[in-house]
């Protein structure tokens, strides 16, 4: 079971939200579209951010610990199997 850092969960955030978009073009330079979202509206960012992470529990790629942190397998209930029956 991976732990997903803040970074891994912005990188695949970016991965799709750049594979979704054309780059962004001024004259000759290009850019990412993630980039330029982020530099240009960094409220937006967050918020498609937050969406996509979103997305990502609804469709159990991803799985949310009772600690709040994020994992690429759900949580293990062993812990709580053994709880049950010591009681």
């Amino acid at each position: 079971m991976t732990q997903l850092t803040d970074r891994d969960l912005e990188n695949m955030f970016n991965d799709c939200f750049d594979d979704c978009h054309e780059m962004v073009k001024f004259g000759c330079l290009e850019y990412l579209p993630s980039a330029v979202l982020k530099r240009v509206d960094p409220v937006a960012y967050r918020e498609e951010l937050n969406c996509y992470i979103d997305s990502m529990l609804t469709d159990e790629i991803i799985f949310e610990h009772a600690d709040g942190s994020y994992h690429d397998e759900p949580e293990d209930d062993e812990d709580d199997e053994n709880d049950e029956v010591s009681e």
